[in-house]
């Protein structure tokens, strides 16, 4: 199947700008060209779904890279998923933490009693207001 990269891209739902630069980091690639234009077949759709899907889960590039390429070829896709994912979830678990203490935090200053900021910072400062 030859797909021109506007092909690939509408099927995946990306720009084709978001083809370019995954082919330019390496992780897809034509199988080849015709008048002199770059074609794809099936497996490059699927592998621009799988990365627009990791995208979407949070994943990073390097991230991507090690899903595809950082394991032994061998390696089944689940114990892929399972140690990048395992990572993910500590960063997700500290994320909602922070967000925790930020909403508790915008909480308290939404009730500020001080006059001025001067007297804010000093509360502050002597941390009576945190």
């Amino acid at each position: 199947m030859d797909l021109g990269i506007g092909e690939v891209a509408r099927r995946v739902g990306v720009r084709t700008s978001a083809v370019r630069y995954y082919e330019s980091r390496g992780l897809i690639a034509p199988e080849g060209r015709k008048g002199g234009k770059r074609v794809y077949g099936q497996e490059a759709v699927e592998r621009m779904a799988l990365i627009t899907f990791a995208k979407e889960l949070g994943f990073s590039l390097d991230e991507i890279r090690t899903l595809l390429t950082g394991f032994a070829p061998d390696t089944p896709a689940g114990a892929r998923w399972s140690k990048l994912a395992a990572k993910k979830l500590e960063e997700l678990d500290a994320a909602a933490l922070r967000i925790e203490i930020m909403r508790a935090a915008l909480q308290r200053i939404s009730r500020c009693g001080c006059n001025d900021l001067d007297q804010c910072a000093h509360a502050i400062a002597s941390k009576r207001c945190r």
